[in-house]
């Protein structure tokens, strides 16, 4: 597992530890759900995106990824972070949307050049600012073809 701090680790735990938070949260809202009003408790956000979640461009060639059209059933506002899933593509190294601001609903991606057809998981991770905070996940698997 990679943390936000670009720290690596290996242990049969590593792999969860970037959804603890927001498991936990989950958690602490069910157990909202079952003594407060639908008004009274947070519920999720609702996530989309604006585009198939399955697509396949060729190298070098750029695509948005939007989650336009994502929303909260409570109105709360929401922050958006999108992020490669190594683990679980062929793709062998790290990429990032930086320079882009992290809280954006709409990031652009150009395909890195690859030799050979490859698999890219990324997943845009939507947290509401109610009580508690509430996440919820979108994945993309974006396969990438030669030139």
């Amino acid at each position: 597992s990679v943390t936000v701090d670009g720290e690596k680790y290996g242990s049969n735990q590593a792999t969860i530890w970037r959804w603890r938070v927001a498991y936990q949260n989950d958690f602490a809202a069910r157990m909202d759900w079952t003594i407060k009003s639908f008004e009274e408790a947070n519920h999720p956000p609702v996530v989309q995106l604006n585009h198939p979640d399955h697509i396949t461009i060729k190298s070098g060639e750029t695509f948005r990824f939007s989650a336009l059209g994502t929303e909260d059933p409570d109105g709360d506002s929401m922050s958006y972070l999108w992020f490669m899933y190594p683990e679980a593509g062929t793709y062998p190294d790290m990429l990032s949307f930086r320079p882009y601001a992290s809280n954006m609903y709409e990031v652009p991606f150009t395909a890195p050049q690859v030799n050979q057809t490859e698999t890219i998981h990324f997943i845009l991770q939507v947290t509401d600012k109610g009580s508690p905070s509430l996440t919820r996940y979108k994945r993309l698997v974006v396969t990438v073809e030669p030139e």
